[in-house]
């Protein structure tokens, strides 16, 4: 069945093909797919099967797993939820975390069969909170994953949200930040990489919607081989947001000659007194720093996977967790 996904908050001309993403989705729903977290005593975990999916991607489902986090007090460890695809194939959860306290989380998806992912993280919080978030995707080359983010960030909070996106062959992601409240601030740092005939459609924005906000997105990545990626980046000025600044900046290396890269930065703005800029660059390493890095010694591959590598590090420095970072940056040399 076709489903038109992952439309942009506002169209542009329907020649950049751009706007959405039309894709054909056999869905067959089974069992969901086991999980598993560290459990802490300070943090509350309520545990349901619902009905009525729903995310800013576009593909409502009927039943779906939904996970109720709060924290209790300010927690010191990372909390690890993991989802492992290995006998069911089949995952559509949505996780709300109520940042009552602060609260750091990685949330890893895992898997050596082919998976289909619809999943949801949905963060809401209190004043004066300081949040960290990762979400890993590491699942099979051929699975389809649609993964949609949301957070309303209140008073002097600030949140955090990192999105390593390494594995599927079909990855349509989502990400919606509302800056509803003076002072406060999201940062979004993504990093994704394609390879064959993978096809990567992103669509993320921010909401400055108070005075004094500040949103900043990141998104690095690298394409070979046949891939594809859509981009669209949106930061939204409300009218009543002044002295808020809003960032977001793109850094693409195609590797191949047959690989393509889409970008659609937007600034939207309803209000004077604000700054905000984009920055989108995408096409092959530069010769002159490839030449330089080959004359230290290094043979074409090694110098081609420092530079990805170096890129990558501005996002991968984020994440608190030094085990989780050191597996991705080992799956991130093995894929370029």
């Amino acid at each position: 069945m076709k489903y038109i996904l992952n439309e942009t908050p506002i169209k542009t001309t329907n020649n950049f093909r751009i706007n959405n993403i039309t894709v054909d989705l056999d869905i067959k729903e089974t069992n969901f797919n086991n999980y598993s977290y560290v459990n802490n005593e300070d943090i509350s975990i309520e545990e349901q099967i619902k009905t009525g999916f729903e995310s800013k991607i576009g593909l409502n489902l009927d039943k779906y797993l939904y996970l109720n986090i709060t924290p209790n007090k300010n927690i010191d460890k990372t909390l690890f939820i993991n989802y492992e695809f290995n006998k069911n194939n089949y995952l559509v959860s949505h996780i709300n975390i109520n940042l009552n306290y602060d609260l750091n989380t990685i949330i890893c998806f895992r898997g050596d069969i082919e998976s289909f992912l619809n999943f949801k993280l949905t963060v809401n919080s209190k004043e004066n909170i300081n949040s960290n978030i990762t979400i890993v995707n590491l699942t099979n080359s051929l699975s389809t994953n649609l993964i949609a983010i949301e957070n309303s960030v209140n008073t002097n909070s600030s949140i955090t949200t990192n999105f390593i996106d390494l594995g599927g062959k079909l990855r349509i992601s989502n990400y919606y930040s509302d800056l509803y409240k003076e002072k406060a601030k999201s940062y979004f740092n993504t990093i994704y990489i394609g390879l064959g005939d993978d096809r990567l459609d992103m669509n993320y924005y921010t909401k400055n919607n108070n005075k004094n906000t500040y949103s900043n997105m990141i998104f690095e990545g690298a394409l070979n081989n046949n891939s594809y990626k859509s981009l669209k980046g949106t930061i939204d000025f409300i009218k009543g947001s002044s002295k808020s600044k809003g960032n977001e900046n793109e850094n693409c290396i195609l590797l191949s000659d047959s690989c393509k890269s889409k970008s659609l930065p937007m600034l939207l703005c309803n209000e004077e007194d604000v700054m905000g800029s984009h920055g989108m660059s995408s096409g092959k390493i530069d010769k002159n720093r490839l030449f330089y890095l080959m004359s230290k010694g290094m043979d074409e591959e090694e110098a081609i996977r420092l530079i990805i590598k170096a890129n990558f590090k501005k996002v991968l420095d984020n994440i608190l967790d030094n085990q989780i970072k050191e597996e991705i940056e080992n799956i991130i040399n093995k894929k370029i």
